[in-house]
């Protein structure tokens, strides 16, 4: 996969990408007479949970990702794709410097953006990806041509559910306690945890394939001397408090669609009803739509809706 670097307000990285055109499903450059749609992932997996893998050693069953994943809708493939691995996650590498919110992702999308030298772009964001996206509404508008919002982060992150991460995180780092002796147990807890938030839990091939490719990608990310980072990333991402007031919410020139997830358990449908109603009072154009019976992560299980 190629890379770049940048230098944004919260220091510099190489950034992984990937772009997918109607004639190429891998290649360095847009296609500058088409739209581009920039996808960003949630957290724990990188751009791979939305494009097209074509590594069989990853795993066979990796087909069933390709399957669903949003790079392969023929629908899409009319457009510019970029999946893109945001800073602490897949194989972008860069450091933080003890803090790193949405507006320090912000930063680097827009960094990521100047270094490819893209024209404004529609996002497409999902859970902590939506999060992102909607902070470059915010802090970069001009970049910024539609917002396309799936369970989105809520506003203050409900206390059970950041205990759930905090525990996700702990599991972790307690398997990872002695590199020399792994405790197995551990960190299958940890990634029981994960995908009790992202997938209710759902077990099968799909999920088999995206823990194969998700946990070496985090072990570089998060494993021993990296817990701090594995922190930040995991879990004060989603504890930062964002600033949604009616004048930031108000510098968002674009539509905005909000997809609440009908299975999600961690956050009930009146968390994205908060958020349009708050975009409503900016008079920003917002619209909520529902699918029934998704988990936080419907955009994988889901995708044909």
């Amino acid at each position: 996969m190629p890379m770049v670097s940048i230098n944004s307000k919260s220091g510099p990285a190489n950034v992984s990408y990937t772009i997918s055109t109607p004639t190429r499903t891998s290649t360095e450059k847009i296609d500058s007479a088409i739209p581009t749609v920039i996808f960003l992932h949630p957290v724990y997996i990188g751009k791979y949970i939305f494009q097209r893998t074509l590594n069989t050693q990853d795993y066979v069953c990796i087909f069933l990702i390709v399957s669903l994943a949003q790079f392969c809708d023929p629908k899409l493939r009319r457009f510019n794709l970029i999946g893109v691995d945001t800073r602490l996650h897949g194989d972008t590498e860069g450091k933080v410097r003890g803090v790193f919110g949405s507006e320090d992702a912000a930063h680097d999308m827009a960094a990521f953006m100047d270094a490819l030298q893209l024209p404004p772009c529609h996002f497409f964001g999902l859970s902590m990806g939506a999060r992102i996206a909607l902070q470059m509404g915010i802090t970069y508008p001009e970049k910024v041509l539609s917002l396309f919002l799936v369970s989105p982060i809520p506003i203050q992150e409900p206390e059970e559910v950041r205990e759930g991460r905090q525990e996700i995180y702990e599991y972790w780092c307690q398997g990872w306690r002695d590199p020399t002796q792994p405790d197995i147990e551990a960190i299958k807890d940890s990634a029981k945890g994960s995908n009790q938030l992202g997938f209710n839990s759902t077990s099968g091939s799909l999920i088999k394939a995206m823990r194969k490719v998700t946990i070496p990608k985090a072990i570089r990310n998060y494993g021993p001397g990296r817990f701090e980072e594995c922190y930040i990333a995991t879990v004060a991402f989603f504890a930062e408090q964002v600033d949604y007031t009616t004048k930031k919410l108000g510098r968002i020139k674009c539509p905005v669609k909000l997809v609440h997830c009908g299975g999600d358990i961690a956050y009930p449908i009146h968390h994205a009803e908060e958020i349009i109603q708050r975009l409503s009072d900016a008079r920003v154009d917002a619209e909520l739509e529902v699918v029934e019976d998704a988990p936080h992560f419907g955009s994988v299980t889901n995708a044909t809706q």
